[in-house]
């Protein structure tokens, strides 16, 4: 396994997850099943590198409060370094999300300080630690003014930054940043027209055309049901989704990223790295959560094994 950190990058959350008992209704209330998780989208790859054997730190804020105790306490049991979080008596950062019966996401609503806490200032005092990275993991619920400086900073380094863009409205974070040089870019398809300037059509070579003119190494753009595509300035790789039950579809795009990475350090090849994602996909879509709290590097190498696009 890599001996160098990967270092992520990004706000880590309690999820509160309402799976709706009937089709969602507007207006009113809807009976429903609760499930709370670790959650956070750079705090949910952190924990899967982490169970699947890597080094990982996170820089993320955990609050003074029963929430932030119960949440470092699991990214520590998943054996995640937290030297480098923020602590203090700012509450800690919560999603609720609700659920269709067949547990596609229908709304989502986020509570969060930390893209105000974590500020290129900050991140000035990190410099040593972003410096020991293998790579560097974030997401755009850094402000902008942060992604541009974590964006610059991993260029004038050369250490490999993957960018996750969390949301539609937080995508457009990276509207203007400097793209160049950055490894990867996972965008679903709303947040590839949002970040592309171009709106939806049948062919999305024109939109990703456009994202790798900015300078990009690799984009990859998860198109749910339909699997996924990676798009370099040389190729192109096209793979349909696996085959599998799904339980919740909650955290199918943070744990495809963790795979992607770890069969990255692992210098895999760019197609390897999507079917590692796939599989990593696969997995977390069969349990509730965001985050698979039995996985370990076996079962990961067995779903690959097994992998039926």
């Amino acid at each position: 396994m890599n001996r160098k950190p990967i270092v992520c990058i990004g706000a880590s959350l309690v999820d509160e997850t309402y799976r709706l008992k009937g089709r969602p209704l507007t207006g009113t209330s809807n009976p429903a099943t609760l499930y709370r998780a670790a959650g956070g989208v750079s705090r949910n790859i952190a924990h899967h590198l982490a169970l699947l054997g890597n080094r990982v730190k996170l820089i993320t804020h955990f609050g003074n409060d029963a929430d932030g105790e119960w949440l470092s306490g699991e990214c520590l049991k998943a054996g995640i370094d937290l030297n480098d979080a923020i602590r203090n008596h700012e509450p800690t950062g919560k999603f609720t999300a609700l659920l269709s019966p067949e547990g596609d996401l229908f709304t989502g609503a986020v509570s969060c300080r930390f893209e105000e806490m974590v500020s290129p200032a900050f991140l000035e005092e990190k410099t040593a630690v972003l410096k020991s990275a293998s790579l560097l993991l974030i997401d755009t619920n850094l402000s902008a003014a942060s992604l541009s400086w974590l964006l610059d900073f991993s260029r004038i380094e050369k250490i490999p930054c993957a960018v996750e863009p969390v949301s539609v409205p937080k995508a457009a974070r990276l509207k203007e940043a400097n793209l160049s040089g950055v490894l990867l870019l996972t965008p679903n398809l709303d947040e590839l027209s949002v970040l592309s300037g171009m709106e939806q059509s049948g062919d999305l070579m024109p939109q990703v055309k456009e994202m790798l003119g900015r300078g990009l190494k690799y984009l990859w753009v998860r198109k749910g049901k339909s699997g996924s595509g990676l798009y370099s300035a040389t190729e192109a790789i096209e793979l349909p989704a696996p085959v599998t039950e799904v339980a919740d579809t909650t955290g199918a795009g943070d744990a495809a990223l963790a795979g992607f990475i770890h069969a990255w350090l692992q210098h895999c090849s760019p197609e390897r790295c999507v079917v590692y994602g796939h599989a990593m996909a696969a997995l977390i879509l069969r349990v509730q959560g965001a985050v698979h709290e039995n996985l370990n590097p076996q079962m990961l190498e067995d779903a690959v094994k097994n992998y039926k696009p």
